[in-house]
């Protein structure tokens, strides 16, 4: 299970927690596991090029603390992985977690002591990738003269991720995603080219063409179960566009789409500036009939105010959150009151970046049943989701005709 991770180094001055999660840590695959009581010791030791896969340290050592281990870390030859570990209060670890991610620093995760197996074991097996990765390469990587050679030769193109209900078992819409084929064929993330786009003033021709083809597929998939929806997460620059509802409204009526079937998303941490173009669009695209969705929910700051203002329909919990509830209490409590906050706001509650089968069985213990990740697909071309969704409506067609048999 841990082959990746030949040479373990961990730091805790408390002998007996050590060698328990060094036994651990050896059944699990580890071949080499060595204990450090020094801060100092390990940063010594990699500098002279005893460097390990990965290092689980205490948050506090007697001659350094983790925040000093992780800034010298990221200046050092290190290029393993970091695994916090400590009966700190989780606030403080996901704090430390945050650093190190800024930081360029491998994280693997954080745990809390004492040390349960089973999470030690979940989380050597589902995040062998690091959550963050050192890197050179700029993610503002196209120029503007590739983005306007590429608008024209069809370069942008929507990927879709479905949504899934999983108490009905069954696909209930999709996210479109938009991304960018490069000339080498690679498939690159919104990263590399939006904010080139917003910077030159180009974000309305790209929403335009994206659009189009988006509603295409709508049409198309709506074809096979009308009842899909399709959700669309919009520059914050094009939902300050005061003509964007009006233009949305033309161009989904002239298709025969009905307008309470999109679902227009707006990340939460914009909702904090105070835009009143952006206000009034949102209000203007509710009374049209569309329907209103607060994405990446928990992320923001300051923005409950807008939440209870703008008339969402539907609230998105950060995968952060989701994919750190089987560790952290705080996350766990996050969830909880964004479920109470959905529920007496009359929203409905979609969890992002489910990616293990614990995650989904705890989510659905809290009480959600609508998911997003890559436990159920991951982004696709629209050929293969046409494809899941025709499957979908055969096989509830077919268990209807046997009822009707019965």
């Amino acid at each position: 299970m841990s082959q990746d991770y030949r040479k373990v180094f961990i730091l805790d001055q408390d002998i007996k927690h050590a060698n328990r999660l060094s036994k651990l840590l050896t059944q699990q695959g580890c071949q080499q596991v060595v204990r450090f009581d020094s801060g100092v010791k390990v940063l010594s030791a990699i500098a002279q090029g005893d460097s390990p896969d990965l290092l689980v340290t205490e948050l506090v050592t007697s001659d350094i603390d983790v925040f000093t281990l992780l800034h010298d870390l990221s200046s050092s030859s290190f290029e393993g992985q970091v695994l916090l570990v400590s009966g700190q209060d989780e606030r403080v670890l996901g704090t430390a977690n945050e650093v190190a991610v800024s930081l360029g620093c491998p994280v693997l995760g954080s745990l809390r002591k004492p040390l349960i197996v089973n999470e030690l074991q979940w989380i050597l097996r589902e995040h062998k990738k690091p959550l963050a990765i050192k890197t050179s390469r700029s993610m503002d990587s196209l120029s503007c003269y590739d983005l306007k050679r590429g608008l024209r030769s069809g370069a942008l193109l929507p990927y879709y991720q479905p949504k899934w209900d999983t108490a009905r078992r069954r696909i209930i819409g999709f996210e479109a995603l938009a991304r960018w084929r490069g000339e080498s064929g690679l498939i690159q993330s919104p990263a590399t080219f939006i904010p080139t786009a917003e910077k030159h003033g180009f974000i309305d021709e790209f929403t335009h063409r994206f659009l189009r083809v988006v509603l295409a597929d709508v049409q198309r998939l709506q074809a096979v179960d009308p009842k899909q929806t399709m959700a669309i997460n919009f520059s914050i620059d094009t939902l300050e566009n005061r003509e964007l509802p009006d233009v949305l409204e033309k161009m989904a009526q002239i298709l025969g789409i009905a307008l309470d079937t999109i679902v227009v998303e707006v990340t939460e941490s914009r909702l904090s500036h105070e835009r009143i173009n952006l206000l009034e669009v949102l209000a203007r695209l509710h009374l049209k009939g569309f329907k209103l969705s607060i994405d990446d929910f928990g992320t923001g700051y300051s923005s409950l105010y807008r939440v209870k203002d703008i008339p969402f329909s539907e609230l998105k919990i950060d995968q952060s959150f989701v994919q750190g509830a089987l560790a952290d209490s705080s996350a766990r409590a996050v969830i909880r009151s964004s479920l109470q906050l959905a529920e007496d706001l009359g929203m409905s509650v979609i969890a992002e970046g489910v990616e293990a089968k614990e995650n989904q069985v705890l989510i659905e213990e809290m009480g959600c049943s609508l998911m997003q990740g890559f436990l159920f697909a991951k982004p696709q071309a629209f050929e293969s989701v046409q494809e899941m969704l025709v499957a979908q409506v055969a096989d509830e067609a077919t268990k209807q005709q046997r009822l009707s048999i019965l």
